[in-house]
């Protein structure tokens, strides 16, 4: 079985999403009624967009009945975060999945192997677990739950969070994952790039009748939407005049989103004539070196770190252009908040953001690395308003139509409901 073989379709928008939309309608004519009790697992260093989706996720199927188990690794901050959603989220319930990870972990692999098998296979039966949901951060990272949850009968979904780099696997991985993927009975990709990377290195092992689709984040457009109001109330607060041109990086301050590249973009357009002001909003390893490095610059008066915020519609409503020049990109939710809000985006052409921005005329890609060219691409964004207002007008389209969280819900809907049609179907 090759990978392009199982190349999945767009998932169904309009109709179909509006339909999933009303609570009782699509969904219970179209799909079966999701199972009694779900596991939703991952591991992960840190709160991500991964995990903001596995309790997104969580939430959907307990509105539909479920009972979900919830079981993000430990990280730290996890417990700040997972506690208080778990106390506001009804249908669902903290479920310490941790097992030692004999996939993941080269080192101390047999030992790891026979703690887990000893330990887990019997907790996880006795949790009756109807469906386990493993989703994948990176290449090898869920290899242990998943086989876990194979070796305790429980059927198994799983999905794909970033572009992963092809792996060749030892023969101590081929044979677990053999093993652990004969309970796959469905996958998904957020987007057809991660989809397609995780099938160069597992295709071979996927079931012939799973269900394998691509069903990418959502943006709440209710909330991420064009708002004058917001962007004169933010410009005030910030002491930025309501005629100047703004330039912001919305995500983490870290080696994977470059703010120094930012820096340095800003710094080219300040040499070149354009007075503006730069935003970074967003907390991370780099934050302190950012701000060091800004100090050195003598627009330093023009750059804004706005930290944490939990009003980031706010802060993309304030924007001109919003720069993204990560390395790497699982999907790219700042880019479709960015889009949702009218705001152009310019961001490398990595797997991700670039499957966000495909086909949506709302921003423009240059190579990873290219501070030159988003320099030159900001500043005709700047120069030609014609331009910039023609990018603005389409992201709130492509986001509707795209990214909306019916869109979602019914691509959620349609998977599981071809998930439960093959449930208990083996290979």
């Amino acid at each position: 079985m090759t990978h392009t073989a199982l190349r999945a379709t767009e998932p169904e928008t309009s109709e179909t999403a509006t339909a999933c939309a009303r609570p009782g309608a699509a969904i219970s004519r179209s799909a079966p009624p999701v199972p009694d009790r779900i596991l939703l697992a991952s591991l992960s260093g840190q709160l991500g967009g991964m995990e903001l989706r596995l309790a997104d996720e969580a939430r959907f199927l307990a509105a539909r009945g479920a009972h979900c188990l919830v079981g993000p690794s430990p990280f730290p901050g996890r417990d700040n975060w997972l506690d208080p959603w778990l106390a506001e989220t009804r249908g669902c319930e903290r479920f310490e999945f941790d097992p030692p990870r004999f996939f993941e972990h080269w080192s101390w692999r047999r030992l790891n192997f026979a703690r887990a098998r000893w330990h887990w296979i019997r907790r996880l039966r006795r949790a009756r677990i109807d469906l386990a949901h493993i989703f994948y951060a990176w290449t090898f990272e869920g290899g242990s739950r998943l086989w876990l949850c194979a070796a305790a009968g429980i059927p198994c979904v799983l999905s794909i969070h970033n572009s992963f780099p092809t792996a060749t696997l030892t023969p101590w991985h081929h044979r677990l994952t053999r093993q652990g993927f004969r309970a796959v009975r469905g996958l998904y990709g957020v987007t057809q790039s991660a989809l397609d990377h995780f099938l160069t290195t597992y295709g071979e092992f996927i079931p012939r009748d799973a269900v394998i689709r691509v069903v990418p984040n959502f943006v709440d457009v209710d909330r991420f939407q064009p708002s004058s109001e917001r962007r004169e109330t933010l410009r005030t607060e910030l002491d930025i005049p309501a005629d100047a041109f703004v330039i912001g990086s919305v995500g983490r301050l870290d080696t994977q989103k470059e703010p120094m590249q930012v820096l340095d973009v800003f710094d080219r357009l300040w040499q070149s004539g354009l007075r503006g002001y730069l935003l970074f909003c967003g907390q991370g390893p780099l934050d302190q070196a950012a701000r060091s490095a800004a100090d050195h610059y003598p627009w330093r008066d023009r750059v804004r770190f706005l930290g944490f915020r939990r009003d980031t519609e706010a802060v993309f409503a304030a924007l001109d252009v919003h720069l993204l020049l990560s390395r790497q990109e699982g999907f790219g939710i700042a880019t479709a908040e960015a889009m949702a809000c009218g705001v152009p985006v310019v961001a490398t052409e990595v797997p991700g953001t670039r499957d966000v921005l495909h086909g949506t005329d709302a921003g423009l890609l240059l190579d990873y690395g290219d501070t030159v060219g988003a320099a030159e691409r900001i500043a005709a964004l700047w120069r030609n308003q014609d331009l910039r207002q023609r990018l603005s007008a389409a992201g709130p389209r492509a986001a509707a139509t795209r990214y909306s969280k019916a869109v979602w819900e019914a691509a959620l809907a349609e998977f599981y409901g071809q998930v439960g049609e093959r449930r208990g179907v083996s290979r």
